[in-house]
């Protein structure tokens, strides 16, 4: 699940709401993703937002290098107004809350599978549908290898999760093997 800072929730808020009343949602939500996986990709560019070295004019020049070929106007203004807020370096949460906003506006929700191998292109397919009668959503699955499962699967979304997972078993196991007088 992901963690994002509460300063940036009324950020990305406001420019979900902008980019709504000026019908080009589409546009900026490209946007946002190209910042976003810029922010995550390239960690000079994120020591950069985070420097309180580099000067708040510098940091809206560089960003405007970047960006202003790349993206619309409006979301290189809202960038810039981040940044002369100095609050740029938040712009990777922002990112991220934005997309959350989107995707819930779509009524896509982003499910989590852990597993301890690598899923099938038949059992992905059955989870989504399993997921999509559940909530009644379109579901975006997003599945993680952790082959210390052992079997099974953990999955979550929202703040749900439903754990069917080996090492789940084994633990619960040792707990009541510990308890008990055997």
């Amino acid at each position: 699940m992901i963690n994002i800072s509460h300063i940036a929730i009324p950020y990305s808020k406001a420019l979900f709401d902008l980019s709504l009343e000026n019908k080009v949602l589409e546009e900026t939500f490209g946007d946002i993703e190209l910042v976003g996986k810029i922010c995550k990709s390239n960690r000079d560019f994120r020591m950069m937002l985070k420097s309180p070295i580099i000067h708040t004019s510098k940091k809206i020049k560089i960003l405007q290098s970047i960006f202003e070929k790349e993206v619309t106007q409006l979301t290189m203004l809202f960038l810039s107004i981040i940044a002369r807020k100095k609050r740029e370096f938040v712009i990777p949460d922002i990112c991220l809350a934005f997309i959350e906003l989107y995707k819930d506006h779509k009524g896509i929700l982003p499910t989590y599978v852990k597993t301890a191998g690598p899923l099938s292109e038949m059992l992905r397919k059955q989870v989504i549908d399993v997921m999509k009668k559940f909530t009644g959503k379109e579901i975006e699955l997003i599945g993680e290898v952790k082959e210390e499962l052992i079997g099974g699967f953990i999955l979550q979304w929202n703040d749900k999760q439903y754990d069917s997972s080996i090492l789940k078993q084994i633990k619960e196991m040792k707990k009541i093997v510990a308890g008990s007088d055997l």
